[in-house]
């Protein structure tokens, strides 16, 4: 026994926890969007969308913090601990994200060739970051600073290491990427399976990511992958 460290929550606990915040954020951005609608009308249905997406990430991020508040002080230093410098560790995650973006680009244009029902429903797609300049800055926000460092709190920095005390880490690896992908609402919105399998792919890589450099590599690669969804949003605005 190690003096002056405690257990902290059980293994259920630091599963459970975390799978429950993204259903938990839905509920909210769903709140938000519905009185929205009732408020600005649906002429403005864009704008609400943005602050409903703004709202349900960084609810993500604080219900995150407050989870890893519940662990033991040692288990939170090495939840966030970079392992090498950490001008390293970011490099290679923005190394990581590029690389992460060419690979789902090839995943959708393998779905799209495969399938004729992908190539319709992509060339129906149509995505807004919203009219005005103050919610395209909330939109990038969310996409590129409160998604990645909400999510890779969630999914790796607490659901992650709370699967690895029981499973290999390569299982726990695919059950938090298989989570990660059905946690993007457009996913379901559009049932683009590459799109899901892409998302998977990328969870893996963000795994290792985390466990071989730490979570700023992880949050590095995955505001890398954001950053370029969110670039070309603004050029086909």
């Amino acid at each position: 026994m190690v003096v002056g460290r405690t257990a902290g929550p059980g293994f259920w606990w630091r599963v459970g926890s975390p799978i429950g915040v993204v259903p938990a954020a839905f509920v909210l951005l769903f709140v938000v969007a519905v009185i929205g609608y009732a408020a600005l009308g649906e002429s403005n249905q864009d704008t609400v969308g943005t602050i409903a997406v703004f709202v349900g990430s960084l609810a993500i991020l604080l219900m995150g913090v407050g989870l890893m508040t519940r662990l033991p002080r040692h288990n939170r230093a090495v939840a966030f601990r970079t392992k090498r410098r950490l001008r390293g560790a970011i490099g290679v995650g923005i190394a990581s994200g590029l690389g992460m973006i060419v690979l789902a680009g090839v995943i959708m244009q393998i779905g799209i060739s495969v399938d004729d029902s992908v190539k319709d429903r992509v060339d129906e797609l149509t995505t807004d970051l919203g009219s005005s300049t103050w919610a395209v800055a909330l939109a990038v926000a969310a996409l590129v600073v409160l998604a990645p460092l909400g999510e890779e709190l969630v999914f790796r920095a607490l659901l992650l290491r709370g699967l690895v005390r029981r499973i290999p880490f390569w299982w726990a690896a695919l059950i938090t990427s298989v989570l990660f992908g059905l946690s993007h609402l457009d996913v379901w919105i559009t049932m683009l399976w590459p799109r899901l399998l892409a998302l998977v792919i990328i969870g893996l890589g963000l795994a290792w990511l985390y466990r071989a450099r730490g979570y700023w590599a992880s949050v590095s690669a995955h505001a890398t992958v954001n950053l370029v969804a969110a670039v070309v949003l603004l050029l086909n605005r």
